[in-house]
């Protein structure tokens, strides 16, 4: 392996004449890049005083107890490795953080009896809560699934059927929904058996498809060219056609007091549009006709050599005998 990484890696032939530099000596002390083994040169120099570097992830959100800001999980630090204590058997380790926009000196711990990490000092868990409701989907507790899975007596109490069989109703509706599965696994399993027939069923319908979208095309053109419309047509659909029923035009739609309604306020509009004094016209025939003219002469000529009101009363006998 040692061999093969040295092989891979270009020496130029500078670093080979330079006297600095021997086969013990690496690319990156040649190339001034000493300061990518500084790390491990640092941890080994605290190892002799006593003090265990590591580098430290924060397993979630917390909040630093001196700037009172987030520091988001998964955030790396260098941090000191220290024991503190044991829980039974286990060890109990806390690591040493400072923060990285104040200063401040935080400590996490490992916390054995959960499972997990906790905050010992410097700073605090950041909780984020959400109101559940119906539609919110609750994750089982791991400790109520250990139960299920190794307690018989807790799983028939608390996640048996209704059958009263003992089993899950997971289990009760999966042998149920079997038969079925093994149905519908055997129907795919006879279609499937003849890729040509599948095949050219496949292509009978596409070829349909297509026709039917042409004969299609051809409807909606005519109907573009017959309403003079540029735009194309969307195909009909029950929703268009139940909007469509539901448009009342007229009286059409109207309940039997609102058509009674709307019959008096259109016959109310014919009577007020009627003038009061209406002259009502007889049949003309000749004899009726030359009267009146005779009479309309008569009255001209007598108007001529009257007075206004015998005029006026002349005129008022002519109209009455041509009405």
């Amino acid at each position: 392996m040692a061999a093969r990484k040295e092989t891979n890696r270009y020496y130029p032939p500078e670093f080979w004449d330079d006297p600095k530099f021997g086969d013990k000596s690496n690319l990156n002390s040649f190339r001034g890049e000493g300061w990518r083994n500084r790390g491990a040169q640092v941890n080994s120099k605290l190892l002799t005083q006593g003090r265990n570097v590591i580098r430290f992830e924060t397993p979630f959100d917390i909040w630093c107890g001196g700037c009172n800001e987030v520091i988001h999980k998964g955030v790396r630090f260098n941090s000191d490795k220290n024991k503190a204590g044991k829980y039974f058997t286990t060890q109990i380790w806390h690591f040493d953080l400072k923060c990285h926009l104040c200063d401040h000196m935080m400590v996490v711990g490992t916390d054995p009896e959960n499972c997990t990490y906790k905050c010992v000092s410097g700073c605090r868990r950041k909780v984020e809560s959400w109101e559940e409701d119906e539609d919110t989907l609750k994750r089982p507790d791991i400790r109520d699934k250990r139960k299920m899975e190794d307690d018989p007596f807790y799983r028939l109490e608390h996640y048996a059927a209704a059958d009263g069989s003992g089993r899950t109703s997971d289990e009760v509706r999966g042998k149920e929904a079997k038969a079925s599965l093994y149905q519908l696994k055997a129907m795919q399993d006879v279609r499937s058996s003849d890729d040509g027939m599948l095949n050219r069923a496949l292509r009978k319908s596409f070829q349909q498809q297509k026709k039917d979208d042409f004969e299609q095309e051809k409807l909606d053109a005519a109907e573009r060219e017959r309403f003079n419309m540029h735009i194309p047509l969307l195909p009909a659909s029950e929703d268009d056609a139940a909007a469509a029923r539901a448009q009342a035009f007229g009286l059409q739609g109207l309940s039997e007091e609102e058509r009674y309604e709307a019959a008096r306020r259109k016959a109310r509009r014919a009577v007020m549009n009627v003038p009061i004094l209406q002259q009502q016209r007889a049949p003309s025939t000749p004899h009726s006709s030359l009267s009146s003219a005779t009479s309309s002469c008569s009255a001209s000529r007598a108007s001529t050599s009257a007075s206004p009101l015998d005029k006026i009363r002349a005129l008022a006998l002519a109209r009455q005998r041509g009405g």
